[in-house]
C-alpha cells in the first residue's frame, strides 16, 4: 500500500513508518520544512520520498502533483477543515477526522447517544452536569442545590445566515471573555457583580458546565477502524499531555475505559464519515465516600483526534508489529488478528518516552549558571542527573532508532545550530560575555592568564594554516629549527 504522512517529522509517525516500511508498504513524508534540510522526516530511510512543505505548497497542492499514487493519507496533525474537505472531493482516503468542535459538544452527543439512548444497560461513566440559564435566578438556584464548581459561558452559536455570510458555518462563534469558574463555597460580591454585568435572556442564554476537581486523569487511546477497535492503550494522564505512563490492562479500570469506548464507538457508527479514525478520550475518575461506602465516579471529559505518542511505544515491542501494521492497513482480519493490539500485561519494555534534547538542555542549562556554593544548585543537578539516569533505563527516547538514526541525528543538529544562532552574536550573548570578562578584575590576571592563552591559541593556529598552505615548506622550517636547538646546545 502506498501511504502519505503528513507532519511525519512526529515521534508517531515516524515510529509507525518505520514499522509499516519493514512490512512492505511504500511510505511518503511531507512535513513544514521552512529552511531546506531540517525536517527530520527528510533523514528516515522509512520514507521513500519527502516532500517539503511551506507556505506556499499546502497539502492540497501536494495532491494534485501525487494524488494518483497513494492510496491513504494519514494526517499525524490536525488539518484545516477547508484542505481535508479539498482532499475528500479529489478522491483522498483520509485517516481521520473531528468528532467535535469542543469538549461541550462531545459531551452532548456521549449524554443523548450513549448515557441515555439505552435503559437496560446503564453506563458505569457519565459526563459532567451540563445547565441551560436564562436568567441569574436559575444560576442562583443551581448553585444553592450542588456542591460543585461550574463555568459560566454563553452558547455557541452557529452562523446560519444567508449565503453572503463569510463565517464558515461548521465552526460555532466563540466567545473573546474567559468563562467565569463559579461554587457556592466560592461566591463573593466581585463575582456577583460580574454575573450581573453579563447580558444573559432568553435570546441570549449561558451554560452552566460542572468543571472536574480532584481525582486524577486517565486517557483511553484507541485506532477504530472498519467499526472496531484496532488498537487501545491507557495511559495516566489527559490526552493532551506529552508526559504520560501506560497504564497496565490488569488494572479495573482499564476494563472500564474499554467498555466504554466499544459504546461510544458503536453510536459513532452513524455520526462519522471517516472508516478509520484516532480516538484519545479525557477520564476523570474520582474517588468519594457516599453513605459510608467508597463511590468511584468515572467522567468522560473530552475527545481529540490526532495519533497519540503511545503509538512509539506499541511500535517498540516487535512482537506487536504486524498486528499493528495491520490494523491500520487492512479493512478486515481474521482469527487471532482482531483482537486489538494492546501492551502486554507482563512486558519488560519502557512505558514511557522521553525527549533526550531536552534531557540534554536542562542538563546544559543547570551546568552553565554554575553555582557549586549554593545548595539549591546542587540540588538542582541531582534531580536532573536522577532524572536522565531513570529516563535511560526505564523509558524509551521518543525518536531514536539504531537502525534509522538519521531524524535524531537531524534533530540534534538543527537544536545545536539554533541554540547557537539564538545565543552567539545577539545582545544576550555580548553581555553575557561582558559579565564574564568584568569579573576578572585584576590586572594581573588578566596579563598572567588571558594573553599568553590568546597567544599560545594564535600561534597553533598559524603553525596549522601554514601546513595547510605549504606543507613542505612547514616542514623545513621545522627541520630548521630544530637543528639551530641543537646547535645553540653544543
Amino acid at each position: 500500500m502506498r501511504i502519505l504522512f503528513t507532519s511525519a517529522s512526529s515521534p508517531a509517525a515516524l515510529a509507525l513508518a518505520r514499522v509499516l516500511a519493514a512490512e512492505g508498504h511504500i511510505l511518503h513524508g511531507a512535513d513544514e520544512e521552512y529552511v531546506w534540510g531540517t525536517s527530520p522526516a527528510r533523514y528516515s530511510r522509512a520514507y521513500q520520498n519527502f516532500y517539503r512543505l511551506t507556505g506556499s505548497r499546502s497539502v492540497a497542492e501536494l495532491w494534485k502533483a501525487i494524488g494518483d499514487h497513494i492510496d491513504l493519507v494519514i494526517p499525524f496533525r490536525s488539518l484545516p477543515g477547508q484542505i481535508v474537505e479539498s482532499l475528500k472531493s479529489r478522491g483522498a482516503n483520509i485517516v481521520g477526522e473531528n468528532l467535535a468542535h469542543n469538549d461541550y459538544e462531545f459531551q452532548d452527543f456521549v449524554r443523548d447517544n450513549v448515557i441515555d439512548a439505552s435503559s437496560e444497560s446503564p453506563s458505569i461513566v457519565r459526563v459532567p452536569a451540563s445547565f441551560t440559564v436564562h436568567s441569574r435566578t436559575c444560576i442562583a438556584e443551581i448553585l444553592s442545590n450542588r456542591d460543585s464548581t461550574f463555568s459560566l459561558q454563553p452558547l455557541p452559536c452557529y452562523d446560519t445566515d444567508d449565503e453572503d455570510t463569510l463565517v464558515d458555518v461548521g465552526n460555532p462563534s466563540s466567545s473573546s471573555s474567559e468563562p467565569l469558574i463559579l461554587s457556592c463555597s466560592t461566591l463573593d460580591d466581585l463575582t456577583v457583580e460580574a454575573i450581573k454585568r453579563l447580558p444573559i435572556s432568553d435570546t441570549n442564554p449561558y451554560r452552566l458546565i460542572e468543571v472536574a476537581e480532584g481525582g486524577s486523569f486517565y486517557s483511553a487511546h484507541a485506532f477504530v477502524h472498519a467499526g472496531r477497535i484496532r488498537t487501545f492503550t491507557v495511559t495516566n494522564a489527559r490526552a493532551t499531555d506529552q508526559d504520560f505512563v501506560i497504564a497496565a490492562a490488569n488494572q479495573p479500570l482499564y476494563g472500564v475505559l474499554y467498555k466504554s469506548t466499544e459504546r461510544l464507538l458503536g453510536a459513532l457508527e452513524n455520526w462519522q464519515t471517516a472508516v478509520a479514525n484516532h480516538l484519545n478520550l479525557t477520564f476523570h475518575v474520582h474517588d468519594t465516600v457516599e453513605y459510608s461506602e467508597f463511590v468511584r465516579k468515572v467522567t468522560i471529559i473530552s475527545c481529540h483526534n490526532d495519533p497519540h505518542p503511545s503509538i512509539v511505544l506499541l511500535a517498540s515491542i516487535p512482537a506487536l508489529r504486524r498486528k499493528l501494521a495491520l490494523a491500520y492497513t487492512s479493512p478486515s482480519l481474521s482469527g487471532v488478528d482482531q483482537e486489538p493490539v494492546q501492551f502486554p500485561v507482563d512486558a519488560s519494555s519502557p512505558k514511557a518516552i522521553y525527549s533526550a534534547p531536552w534531557a540534554v538542555r536542562e542538563f546544559a542549562r543547570i551546568m552553565l549558571v554554575a553555582r557549586p556554593w549554593r545548595r539549591d544548585w546542587w540540588a538542582r543537578l541531582a534531580y536532573i542527573t536522577m532524572m536522565c539516569w531513570v529516563w535511560a533505563i526505564n523509558f524509551k527516547e521518543e525518536t531514536w532508532d539504531p537502525k534509522d538514526p538519521g531524524p535524531t541525528l537531524c534533530l540534534w543538529s538543527v537544536m545545536f545550530i539554533a541554540s547557537v544562532v539564538a545565543n552567539v552574536g545577539r545582545p544576550r550573548g555580548i553581555r553575557w560575555m561582558t559579565r564574564q570578562l568584568a569579573n576578572i578584575r585584576s590586572s594581573w590576571l588578566a596579563t598572567q592568564i588571558v594573553v599568553p592563552m590568546v597567544s599560545t591559541v594564535l600561534a597553533i593556529a598559524r603553525y596549522w594554516l601554514a601546513i595547510l598552505v605549504d606543507p613542505l615548506a612547514s616542514g623545513r622550517n621545522m627541520l630548521l629549527v630544530r637543528r639551530h636547538r641543537s646547535l645553540s646546545k653544543s
